[in-house]
């Protein structure tokens, strides 16, 4: 489902983006399909995936 939404996001030539507290162990697997932090939100940090070849962080 994840996959599917990051797809449909690069479709539209959009990042995905999710809000994941700091401590989620789920991070891992956030980051193993391509998602950074890009921006710390204090208990939470704001990661994002940008298309292939795109900017839009």
């Amino acid at each position: 489902l994840l996959c599917d939404l990051i797809d449909e996001a690069w479709l539209a030539g959009k990042s995905a983006s999710i809000h994941v507290e700091k401590h989620n162990p789920a991070r891992r697997l956030y980051v193993a399909l391509g998602f950074a932090v890009v921006e710390d939100k204090g208990v939470y940090d704001l990661m994002a995936c940008a298309p292939p070849g795109g900017d839009d962080l």
